[in-house]
């Protein structure tokens, strides 16, 4: 299924991310320069990606180093960018920043073995990882609709930060919460309840208000603009795949389906006169696109994670196909529809690479070293 080209692309883009982790944990996003600090987003999936190639030791440095990190500077949520030992680069709200955390944190904790080590790690920072859980259950946030509003959603839509009810933040907070619920079940009933009802009322708000029909078809729709009047986006982004990432509890599997087939209908293009990829982003008018901007890396693996999930191995066969043959020395962030591409080994979008890779071709673990 995977040629040398794409062994060799995995060793040397996970050869990257051991390289810039620092002694202390700190990893920063970009090695190239586009971007500065270490993003709490990306460093959450790099941990992901540990987790999944069963480098435990390395995932467990790059969480204390974050939890050690927000201690000092008494931060409640998980920020947007931390710098090196230094005060934050920026203080943001991306609640989803926080959710993707918390579901690296628990993949973590349920997959590691129980050392010595692990299992004091684990203990010394539960009433931390308790309060992160907590932090965004406020009236402030969490809505009556059971969505939670995002001040600042980071999206390749007009390439700005929305004001929105979006699919991203509202399905990883429905996904860890109901991690949280399930880990502390036993030890902390209480709060396990808390989070497991807060867990089912975002996704019944999701199933209620996030969902939209197409030919007949409902899908999980991308967001509500909250900033100009609740207007609704009909169109397709990496976004609409965000349920394929976290392998979302509540996901309705014939939802899914339709959302992916109504992606591939109307927001996927031919590039390089050879592969038929979803493209980021598109505004819905009718009529499938016939050019594309460019794809994203964190949506190529998403939509590799459902192919493998649903059986769907020609096409994951050339999803990596595409990957081996129009990458360079790394995975990048983006590749463009015109040829190249953005950030070789951005943190966030090649660690997610690397976590679809691992999990859809576990054989690739044993390449990394």
């Amino acid at each position: 299924m995977h040629s040398a080209k794409n062994e060799a692309l995995y060793k040397a883009t996970y050869g990257s991310m051991l390289d810039r982790t620092h002694e202390n944990g700190y990893a920063q996003t970009s090695i190239t320069g586009a971007y500065g600090g270490m993003f709490g987003r990306d460093s959450s999936i790099q941990i992901m990606a540990h987790v999944a190639a069963g480098d435990y030791d390395q995932a467990r440095l790059i969480m204390q180093y974050i939890l050690r990190y927000h201690q000092t500077y008494r931060l409640p949520y998980i920020i947007h960018v931390m710098d090196c030992d230094a005060p934050p680069a920026s203080l943001k709200v991306q609640i989803d920043t926080t959710f993707f955390f918390l579901h690296a944190w628990y993949l973590f904790a349920t997959q590691a073995p129980a050392t010595d080590e692990n299992k004091a790690f684990l203990a010394a920072y539960e009433s931390q990882i308790k309060a992160l859980a907590d932090y965004y259950l406020t009236d402030e946030y969490q809505k009556e609709n059971g969505l939670f509003l995002t001040p600042s959603l980071e999206h390749s839509r007009e390439g700005r930060y929305w004001i929105c009810y979006d699919l991203l933040t509202n399905t990883y907070a429905s996904q860890a919460l109901h991690e949280m619920s399930l880990y502390f079940a036993q030890t902390d009933p209480q709060s396990a309840a808390r989070w497991g009802e807060a867990a089912d009322r975002t996704a019944a708000g999701i199933h209620a208000h996030l969902t939209y029909e197409i030919d007949g078809k409902r899908f999980y729709a991308e967001l509500i603009d909250h900033e100009h009047g609740d207007a609704f986006i009909p169109g397709f982004s990496w976004v609409n795949l965000a349920p394929m990432g976290c392998d979302w509890y509540a996901a309705d599997p014939e939802l899914l389906e339709n959302t992916y087939q109504l992606y591939l209908q109307y927001g996927a293009c031919t590039y390089y006169g050879k592969y038929y990829m979803l493209d980021v982003v598109n505004t819905y008018n009718g009529k499938p696109i016939e050019k594309g901007n460019h794809v994203i890396g964190k949506g190529l693996a998403w939509e590799m994670l459902y192919c493998k999930k649903t059986g769907k191995l020609d096409r994951l066969n050339e999803l990596v196909d595409f990957v081996a043959e129009y990458s360079d020395e790394m995975y990048r962030e983006t590749w463009w529809y015109g040829g190249g591409g953005s950030d070789t080994a951005n943190q966030e979008h090649a660690s997610w690479m690397l976590y679809a890779m691992t999990l859809c071709l576990p054989e690739l673990k044993e390449k990394r070293k």
